[in-house]
């Protein structure tokens, strides 16, 4: 989007109103948008004290940049990013999320979604720049960015050896590892993914091992944020209920 600090959609604006209205700093509705949803995101806005504007829609598709906004839109000061060696700190059981080389912000989203469903301990992104928290990845996390904690590094094969030493088993998902559900899930791990072009070399020194998701032989891969929720909720349902 064209400002990675704005979220749009009704349950990503009234998401933002809820649990981070310090961030919000302007709500603006659609002309000519109604109803329930607006009575709820208007009076959200006044609860937390943030000025809202009603604009054309076009001002709304702008900065959507192709998005479904639905008539709302808010922009967010930046996001804090998460400590990376405070994830490692965490207490058992915890799962982390390690991301090698992944920027698509709908990925990024959906993988966000899957942290907060099972009440992971954090998700950390490698790579060069900051991930884009902003925009598409707010909408696809439908409000529960607040709710995991996200933290960028610049290589994951670093933040595996820290992790190592502070007591995590680091895996690996490709489809050439061992079936997961014969994998014993420690208390403490690091579960790797890559992007299109997989886990990068540095990071694959690092691991303890490689788990894979038993798919049918039709089928190449699964998509990102899906095989993360098919192995967080393998992880979960070994260590206790969310």
């Amino acid at each position: 989007m064209s400002g990675t600090n704005w979220v749009v959609g009704f349950h990503a604006v009234a998401a933002a109103l809820e649990r981070e209205p310090a961030r919000v700093e302007v709500v603006w509705l659609g002309e000519g948008v109604g109803g329930s949803r607006a009575r709820t995101v208007l009076e959200l806005a006044r609860q937390a004290g943030v000025r809202f504007a009603v604009v054309p829609r076009r001002e709304l598709d702008r900065v959507a940049e192709g998005a479904a906004h639905n008539g709302f839109a808010a922009r967010l000061a930046p996001a804090p990013l998460a400590d990376a060696e405070a994830l490692l700190a965490t207490a058992s059981p915890v799962c982390l999320l390690g991301l090698d080389g992944v920027q698509d912000p709908h990925n990024l989203g959906a993988v966000i979604r899957v942290a907060a469903a099972f009440s992971l301990g954090g998700v950390v992104v490698a790579g060069p720049h900051p991930p884009p928290l902003g925009g598409a990845a707010a909408k696809v996390a439908a409000g529960t960015l607040p709710l995991v904690r996200v933290a960028r590094v610049g290589a994951l094969g670093d933040f595996a050896r820290q992790a190592q030493e502070a007591g995590f088993t680091v895996l690996g998902a490709d489809a050439r590892g061992e079936p997961v559900h014969r994998v014993e899930l420690p208390d403490r791990l690091l579960l790797c993914l890559g992007g299109e072009e997989g886990l990068r070399a540095k990071t694959q020194r690092f691991l303890d091992g490689v788990v894979a998701i038993p798919i049918a032989r039709e089928v190449e891969s699964l998509n990102l944020a899906v095989a993360c929720g098919i192995l967080a909720w393998e992880w979960r349902r070994r260590w206790g209920e969310t």
